[in-house]
């Protein structure tokens, strides 16, 4: 009887311990419910139709429902201020993308941090944008359109349709040392019919969504903003080729989940999104959507994206640009 004291106290701690230790170490192996992936925005853009390619392999792998949950708005603030707050328990992922690095320093205010509360789980890929002009630029290549621009400063408009695409533009303003006038639009889908129209001039924006309307001669293809050149317009020099010595910025897309997630969770994601990159078909798929796969482990991707942040701040800090 004089030991039962004790053995009340230590069946208290292990209590305690357990119920400190994450649901899924103490309860049903993970998965055991519905996975949602949040995408920043709307259905049938980039972005969504990346997400849902990924997700029907995931559920395979992982032998749950993927749901992919869009909330569009601000940017993608919405979807990162959201995936920050939840539960990370790992049924809430985020497809993260550029504005993860870039949006703090552009937006006046975020309520989220993007290194502290979000944990990287793997890299999916990088997109290349094309740099367009309409017809009626009296150019034809970016050399002649860097010259025409400088003889004419404040001459052209720019359609600028997402944070990565406006502060591509703006890095390409720096590096070139040249003036084009920015136009907002809510989304490329009313963006392109500006540039079509010729109601603005200059465009960067995705590869996949300005290429039709380059192999119709509806705009002008000058370059490619990616470090190398695609494999899906590999006569179109980059950038950097092109006339500006070091510019490189194509988009980016992976998965992250909120701050605290089990790392035993985040190792069962990379492991499956891993299998899912290297896949024949998804990357065929994905390369339709000029992503080249880039599975990476959570240390790459995280060292990638602290890279990234330091780049576009300082893109951001010299462009002056901001946005309340």
């Amino acid at each position: 009887m004089t030991f039962q004291p004790m053995r009340n106290a230590i069946a208290v701690l292990i209590l305690c311990a357990l119920a400190s230790l994450p649901a899924v170490a103490v309860g049903q192996a993970y998965p055991s419910k519905p996975i949602r992936i949040v995408v920043g925005f709307a259905p049938g853009g980039p972005a969504d139709i990346i997400t849902r390619l990924l997700s029907r392999s995931l559920a395979v792998h992982l032998g749950q429902p993927v749901v992919v949950d869009n909330r569009p708005g601000a940017d993608a603030n919405i979807a990162m201020e959201l995936v920050a707050r939840a539960s990370p328990d790992g049924y809430t992922l985020l497809l993260a993308m550029s504005g993860l690095s870039i949006n703090p320093s552009l937006y006046g205010k975020v309520s989220y941090d993007s290194l502290k509360d979000f944990v990287p789980i793997t890299l999916v890929g990088e997109a290349t944008n094309l740099v367009a002009v309409h017809p009626s630029v009296p150019v034809k290549n970016l050399k002649e359109l860097i010259d025409y621009t400088r003889a004419n400063p404040d001459k052209l408009n720019y359609a600028s349709s997402s944070s990565p695409t406006h502060m591509a533009t703006e890095m390409f303003k720096q590096m070139a040392g040249v003036n084009i006038v920015r136009v907002p639009y809510k989304g490329a889908a009313p963006a392109i019919p500006a540039l079509l129209s010729g109601q603005v001039q200059f465009m960067i924006s995705s590869l996949g969504t300005l290429l039709p309307h380059a192999k119709a001669n509806k705009v002008h293809a000058l370059a490619v903003t990616s470090a190398r050149r695609s494999s899906l317009v590999p006569d179109v020099p980059t950038v950097d080729e092109a006339g500006v010595p070091g510019y490189s910025a194509a988009t980016w897309y992976g998965i992250s989940a909120p701050a605290g997630t089990p790392r035993a969770v985040i190792d069962r994601l990379n492991s499956d999104f891993r299998k899912i990159l290297i896949e024949p078909e998804i990357k065929a798929q994905l390369l339709a959507q000029t992503i080249e796969a880039s599975p990476s482990t959570p240390e790459e991707f995280g060292d990638f994206i602290r890279a990234d942040i330091a780049k576009w701040q300082a893109v951001v800090k010299a462009s002056g640009a901001k946005i309340d």
